[in-house]
């Protein structure tokens, strides 16, 4: 079927009228009318159509459209997380596999830039590592004393998925140290515009920024204004992210960024609020319908006064004078004028799991996190499960790049300057030289482990990429068992030669095991053949 003709808009008396008068203005004006009715071809954009007329909607910039909104999500994510199952489940997931007991660091300098041997690069990373490890190990590093880095990395995660972002500051810690830096985490809710800043146009949200959009300061209330207990809680702090006269980074604002120039971070549940809430309102509506169904009471009739006063139950049920209550297992006495009737309430509603798990594929979706796993339940093939599992990880490894970047990487240069001036290690060019600061500070953040469906297929699969040389040793590690290559290696070494010197294992072609114990030397034979 041909596509039907383009009609021209017909020119108005007021075209007609301009035509006799400036015929060629008026030919402008009607070409110009013409283009604006056929600029744009897309049916999501007409208004003329029956589903889209009541869909109004507004093109705001990025603070425009989240700002005055963020109160409300941060204040329904945190209630979802608490008291729905889904949302409860999906946050836990998310975070077991993005950071999992938390992030540890791999030190990889580029040695090239530095001009270091092998030797010295490995042993610079080698101790680096250590004393980041004691330091992150230590509650000294968080400014409350109440977690280590690595409980820290959960904390901000859940933080963030709830509220949209936070904010880290750089303090002094309040006991001894492996360095003296601690981190102290703000909630959302305490970075706010203060009164006399709400006309300043540079604040948004209690962030003020520069003309390109980037954060300078931090107005940061001294206590969570939700906190009915507090007498400080609307009095303000500023915080410069940058130190003025060192440009050393002070503050880290964590949140994941959708648009540009977008000031404030936005709940990972607020595309999802409502259905989530529905479902909760419905799956609440179908358990009490279910114990409703479990209820059959039945109603006595007497031809006498001597039973149960009209009314009135068994033991173990409560009635008012003018309430009857169901219960399991309940007898309740009638009037003689008045007939027997059972009360049995049947529902069966066999659509309920079909419909909530087409809802719960939705909020998969939208969360990155695919059904099987965001439900804890793997029933289908072993390919089709992998697959999901395969995309969740896609999706989680986004989630850790970001957290990466904007919290792990930043407070591990805290961490290497502090250790720098405290004269822990020494770094040449750190402070002086951009390129070689970037060069000392290369790292690599070890993930938690990845699920494993079938160990000895995955095994295996892993065992020929490394027979290929498509992957490594190290990689492998990583990505199934976590830790240090290099220490299983040897650890595995000093394993292999303890079998084989109780004849467990047979020795490696072409290499003599060191023996696991040292064994005198048999006696010499000194007599003459």
């Amino acid at each position: 079927m041909p596509p039907a003709p383009l009609t021209l808009p017909t020119p108005t008396l007021l075209d007609r009228t301009i035509m006799a008068v400036a015929p060629e203005y008026a030919a402008r004006r009607y070409r110009a009318r013409v283009a604006m009715t056929f600029a744009g071809q897309y049916a999501g954009a007409k208004s003329n159509k029956t589903a889209l007329k009541a869909w109004r909607t507004f093109a705001g910039s990025a603070d425009a459209d989240a700002l005055g909104d963020l109160p409300a999500l941060r204040a329904r994510s945190r209630d979802l997380r608490r008291n729905n199952p889904i949302a409860a489940g999906a946050g836990r997931t998310g975070r077991a596999h993005t950071v999992g007991a938390g992030l540890a660091v791999r030190s990889t300098i580029n040695r090239d830039i530095l001009g270091l041997s092998v030797e010295q690069a490995n042993a610079w990373e080698r101790k680096t590592e250590t004393l980041f490890d004691l330091w992150a190990r230590s509650k000294s590093c968080d400014v409350s004393m109440k977690q280590n880095f690595y409980q820290l990395q959960g904390l901000i995660f859940d933080a963030v998925w709830d509220s949209g972002d936070c904010l880290i500051l750089r303090r002094k810690p309040k006991t001894a140290a492996v360095v003296p830096l601690a981190l102290s985490v703000i909630e959302a809710d305490r970075i706010a515009t203060p009164t006399d800043k709400q006309a300043d146009p540079d604040v948004r949200s209690g962030v003020r920024v520069d003309d390109d959009g980037m954060a300078v300061a931090f107005y940061v209330l001294h206590d969570h204004p939700g906190d009915f207990v507090s007498q400080t809680a609307f009095d303000y702090t500023e915080v410069q992210a940058y130190g003025k006269n060192s440009g050393e980074r002070m503050a880290l604002h964590v949140y994941q960024k959708h648009r540009p120039y977008q000031t404030r971070g936005v709940p990972e549940l607020a595309p999802i609020i409502e259905i989530l809430k529905q479902l909760d309102r419905y799956s609440e509506a179908e358990i009490m319908a279910a114990v409703v169904s479990s209820f059959f009471t039945v109603f006595l009739k007497t031809n006498d006064n001597s039973s149960l006063p009209s009314g009135e139950s068994v033991p173990g049920m409560s009635t008012g004078a003018d309430e009857v209550v169901m219960g399991p297992g309940s007898v309740m006495s009638i009037g003689s004028d008045e007939d027997v009737v059972t009360a049995n309430p049947g529902r069966s509603n066999s659509n309920f799991d079909a419909f909530f798990s087409a809802i719960v594929r939705q909020i998969g979706v939208a969360l990155g996190i695919p059904y099987e796993l965001l439900i804890m339940h793997f029933t289908a093939s072993y390919t089709a499960s992998r697959a999901a599992i395969e995309i969740a990880t896609k999706f989680f490894a986004e989630r850790r790049d970001w957290i990466v970047s904007d919290l792990c990487d930043p407070v591990y240069e805290w961490f290497v300057s502090t250790a720098i001036l405290s004269g822990l290690i020494e770094a040449p060019g750190f402070f002086e030289s951009p390129a070689r600061r970037a060069a000392w500070l290369g790292t690599n953040w070890i993930p938690p482990t990845g699920l494993v469906l079938d160990p000895v297929k995955e095994w295996e699969g892993d065992k020929a990429g490394i027979d290929l040389g498509a992957t490594t040793l190290e990689e492998v590690t990583l990505k199934r068992t976590g830790g240090d290559w290099k220490a299983k290696t040897e650890q595995r070494s000093r394993e292999h030669a303890a079998r084989v010197a109780v004849r467990l294992e047979p020795p490696v072609l072409g290499v003599k095991p060191e023996p696991a114990e040292r064994r005198e030397p048999a006696p010499r034979d000194t007599k003459r053949k």
